[in-house]
């Protein structure tokens, strides 16, 4: 195996950086239980009035999937990836959405570098997909500048 020489890691660093997540909140209800009930991998929850970082209190009680950060071209890599994630549980968190009366939401936090900004595409499956869990869909893109 070669090693990546620095031109190969300039490309990889300049490539944009994607975080897409998947997040349930609610203001009545806490949803601690839904870690143990839905049995997502590496979900975790939160508690209105928490503390998210340095400065930001939560609004709402929240239950939240979250896959690690990668870097692609392709919001559409990242939203499939995520709902592959879900898939298994889907009928059970929409269930649990509807009877709860939940809001469902599915973010994509994405970081340039300069003009190097990735393909704002969704292909239709995964816009039919998000819809099947009511879920609103944004992607909030950073521009940082280039190393």
């Amino acid at each position: 195996m070669t090693q990546p020489t620095d031109i190969d890691l300039d490309l990889r660093h300049m490539t944009p950086s994607v975080r897409a997540s998947f997040r349930l909140t609610s203001e009545r209800h806490t949803l601690d239980h839904l870690l143990d009930e839905l049995g997502v991998k590496g979900a975790r929850s939160w508690q209105r009035g928490e503390t998210e970082g340095d400065t930001l209190q939560r609004r709402s009680h929240g239950w939240c999937v979250e896959l690690p950060e990668q870097r692609t071209y392709s919001l559409d890599d990242a939203l499939s990836q995520l709902l592959a994630v879900l898939a298994p549980h889907r009928d059970d968190i929409v269930a649990t959405i509807r009877s709860l009366e939940l809001d469902a939401h599915v973010g994509l936090q994405v970081q340039v570098a300069g003009d190097r900004v990735p393909a704002c595409y969704w292909s239709p499956v995964n816009i039919r997909t998000v819809a099947l869990y009511g879920a609103s869909l944004e992607a909030d893109i950073a521009v940082s500048l280039a190393p």
